[in-house]
């Protein structure tokens, strides 16, 4: 088994906000992406909601005893961040207030590979056979839409809301955005909200019949979103230099760096 890390940090942040999870006895990897916090906390040592949630999450899974279930891991690592938001005082009832992560998992034992997700971190796979499969669902993507969309039902409602115009500011919008986690509509995050449990995307591939595991932050995503395209190049070229490569076209582009972690794992390389 050949494993490559990689973790570039934004060029517009001070310290990666994600985070890497390798603990290969147990056959335990983890990418962890904190969501940038609308929020001005941070704790003594400087550290926001983001950079928190994705370290106090890899922490608890990383010290998940066996025997693992990645659920119940999931579940674990996001009550520990509840109790570390308790302990921080902050104002659970305020939603942006919340450190939050998302999370992408996967434990590998003899014969299955178990995995889980939420948010927008990706995983994906290639079979012996030459199958391609995604592994995890985006339920980030296209929250913009659908909290305007759930503003104007509840304008309908009667509820009073401020003019579309106020949501054109980022900040106001993406205050409102995080309302939605983990309800109806909106989107899966580990922020402490027992509801999170609703929103894990879990499942099982039989090891003997995989060949390579690919775990990211969205920050990795391609442009065009064409995954299969992405992995091939990973795939002949390495994690690394697909993210150097990204990097660059941003900087040609002028366009926004997100940071940028992944795990890849190539399990064989006999694909039939």
């Amino acid at each position: 088994m050949k494993i490559e890390t990689c973790s570039i940090k934004s060029n517009r942040k001070s310290i990666c906000e994600d985070h890497v999870v390798e603990v290969r006895k147990k056959g335990l990897f983890a990418v962890l992406d904190g969501a940038t916090p609308v929020s001005d906390f941070v704790d003594e040592k400087g550290y926001n909601g983001a950079v928190l949630a994705s370290r106090i999450v890899g922490a608890a899974i990383q010290s998940t005893v066996e025997p693992i279930h990645v659920k119940p891991c999931l579940v674990n690592a996001n009550a520990q961040l509840l109790e570390k938001m308790k302990c921080a005082q902050i104002p659970l009832q305020q939603k942006h207030e919340r450190w939050s992560t998302c999370a992408a998992v996967v434990h590998l034992t003899d014969d299955r590979i178990h995995y889980g997700q939420i948010g927008d971190c990706m995983i994906f796979a290639t079979l012996r056979n030459g199958d391609f499969l995604v592994l995890s669902t985006d339920t980030v993507e296209g929250i913009s839409k659908r909290a305007k969309q759930h503003r104007e039902r509840e304008r309908l409602k009667g509820v009073a809301l401020p003019d579309e115009s106020y949501f054109n500011v980022r900040k106001n919008a993406l205050i409102y955005n995080r309302s939605l986690a983990n309800v109806k509509n909106g989107y899966g995050v580990l922020n402490g909200d027992p509801a999170a449990d609703m929103y894990f995307h879990t499942g099982s591939i039989k090891r003997e019949d995989c060949c390579e595991l690919l775990l990211i932050s969205d920050g990795l995503f391609p442009k065009d979103k064409k995954w299969e395209d992405m992995f091939q190049f990973i795939s002949t070229n390495g994690l690394e230099r697909y993210a150097r490569d990204l990097v660059s076209y941003e900087e040609k582009h002028s366009a926004y760096q997100d940071d940028k972690t992944g795990i890849f794992i190539q399990l064989a390389t006999n694909k039939r």
